[in-house]
């Protein structure tokens, strides 16, 4: 950890608890559907339906009995969606509201977390052109922690008491042995006390009313607020919007495989999406950049939803492209003249101004020109998302040195300030463990693949042997795993370490890996050394397995750990 001065101390607090995605689903109000020839009535079907536990249900029928216009439309998506006998366990939230030429329906998930989008599609009616829109109006999301110490002052410290063991046979040396272990953060904090501006995230004195347990990081200054260092639809808040392809795993610009290659498939909007709560955005300062380079395409443009376009400046940080960016209207920036080279772009926010009554901020990147693509590609990686009025080297989110425990407050001061401020002085005294990089102890039993009965393996020539785990097949599926109870709480992530030895031919993937697509594969870096991944299982298997086609891979290490 490097730790310059105080400033770079700080104490993060989980401040906002997981949450339940809420999808609004808009029809036109006349005309929405086109029957079949001589038909009164139809059906459509939904993909991505998602229950409480994280399973997903595709191709989902509604009843036999929608007539041609909006309330009727979402009236069937609400019987299959909400219906206690189907379990998916949605809740419809307010009734059905017009807005221009549109009637509207919001929904909320069974389930917290990240979740796929709904679709809407053809079933014995056809969906006209328009007539259908799905919009996320607060994506699912994990637990987010923030900084609630930006810092005057910070320290950390752990103790260990010692029992004395001294005795006869000691020749007149005092011996001891280790006792009980503890751990103590304590901070400073510039508060404001302006009556209009709550103390977010900081009443520490209600914690200590409450006795209520407080979960801390202390760490690095964290730039990124991204969780991750993937630009994968499906991980964190990514997604992917309208018919956008994704590939996966793609050179990144600093020699790993996080970045990602995607294309439009449709006319345009087809478009890789990031949303955050809007709340942990306003009145900041805050700056967005990312990386882009041709693939078939050498435009890219972007778009952010929600904050004015009068309120950021963009521009070229790195790299080759045009020599400006060029505003496309309406709040669109293009950057044209890209090649095989990385650019890095920034958007820079003096101050965010949330438009009026919006919970959620995305952040838009388009192949190609967003209103006119066709077949457009390009590469993009390693975005970042930080609360700065400019752009710093880019921060590995999975790169971030820290500790982390449970801690009740132990004691609270406030000493007077000038203006409208004061300092609070809190001390968090640990319940228990503290943990380095927020990583709980050690899941797997066999770390080195030295016993071959502790594994469950199948497929091709797939064997745990002599300390390595070879996945090796000519074609068919194949896989190692272990029954390690991961999906007992759902929505818990995992951080995967493993070593690749050899690499000759295929890829990995863990089946399930992402519970966002239960029983998709989610692929993972095959070259040769040692790999860092974010999981979040849908299953209670670890099960590491051959992507697709002829394979020979061996495994020399894995680790498996909680993230706390």
């Amino acid at each position: 950890m490097a730790i310059k001065n105080a400033s770079d101390l700080l104490v993060y607090a989980k401040t906002t608890d997981p949450a339940k995605q809420k999808t609004r689903i808009y029809v036109k109000t006349v005309d929405p559907i086109t029957l079949a020839d001589g038909d009164s009535f139809g059906t459509l079907k939904i993909d991505n339906i998602t229950d409480a536990s994280g399973a997903v249900f595709d191709d989902v029928e509604t009843s036999d009995s929608i007539v041609n216009t909006a309330t009727s439309v979402l009236d069937k998506i609400d019987s299959q969606l909400t219906a206690i006998s189907l379990a998916k366990d949605y809740t419809a939230i307010g009734s059905q509201t017009v807005s221009g030429d549109y009637t509207y329906q919001d929904f909320e998930n069974g389930s917290n977390g990240i979740v796929p989008t709904l679709v809407i599609k053809n079933g014995q009616a056809t969906i006209n052109e328009g007539a259908i829109i799905i919009e996320i109006i607060t994506p699912g999301s994990s637990a987010i922690f923030d900084p609630v110490a930006f810092s005057t002052s910070a320290s950390f410290s752990t103790n260990m008491d010692l029992r004395d063991v001294t005795n006869k046979d000691s020749d007149g040396w005092s011996e001891s042995l280790g006792g009980l272990k503890s751990f103590e953060v304590s901070t400073d904090i510039l508060q404001s006390i302006n009556p209009d501006v709550p103390l977010d995230g900081t009443d520490f004195f209600d914690k200590l009313k409450q006795r209520s347990l407080v979960d801390l990081s202390f760490s690095d200054r964290i730039r990124n607020i991204l969780r991750t260092n993937l630009t994968q639809s499906g991980v964190d808040e990514f997604t992917e919007s309208n018919d956008l392809s994704q590939a996966n795993l793609q050179a990144d610009p600093f020699g790993g495989t996080t970045a990602s290659l995607i294309e439009a498939t449709t006319a345009s909007q087809d478009r890789l999406e990031y949303h955050i709560d809007a709340a942990r955005l306003e009145g900041k300062k805050l700056t967005w950049s990312f990386y882009v380079k041709e693939s078939t395409s050498d435009i890219a443009s972007f778009y952010v939803l929600n904050i004015n376009s009068s309120f950021y400046t963009p521009r070229i940080i790195s790299g080759n492209g045009s020599e400006e960016i060029i505003s496309i209207g309406g709040g669109y920036y293009k950057i044209t003249n890209l090649d095989s080279t990385w650019c890095r772009v920034a958007l820079e926010f003096p101050t965010v101004e949330i438009d009026q009554g919006d919970a959620v901020v995305q952040f838009r990147l388009y192949p190609g020109l967003a209103d006119t693509q066709s077949s457009d590609s390009i590469f993009t990686s390693s975005w970042q998302i930080e609360l700065s009025p400019e752009a710093t080297d880019y921060q590995d989110p999975t790169d971030i040195t820290h500790w982390q425990g449970n801690a009740l407050v132990s004691s609270v001061s406030f000493d007077a300030g000038v203006e409208d401020n004061l300092t609070c002085s809190a001390t968090f005294t640990g319940t228990g463990n503290v943990y380095p990089n927020g990583l709980g102890p050690e899941l797997i039993g066999d770390t080195g693949f030295d016993d071959p009965n502790y594994w469950t393996y199948s497929g091709g020539s797939t064997v745990v042997e002599d300390g390595y785990g070879k996945i090796i097949t000519t074609g068919a599926i194949a896989y190692i795993t272990k029954d390690l109870g991961l999906y007992s709480t759902p929505g818990d992530f995992f951080s995967l370490t493993y070593t690749v030895h050899t690499s000759t031919q295929g890829g990995l993937a863990v089946h399930d890996g992402w519970e966002a697509n239960p029983e998709i594969d989610m692929r993972i870096p095959s070259s040769v050394g040692t790999h860092t991944v974010l999981l979040k299982p849908g299953q209670d298997n670890l099960e590491i397995k051959r992507s697709s086609g002829a394979t020979t891979i061996w495994l020399s290490s894995i680790s498996l750990k909680k993230v706390l």
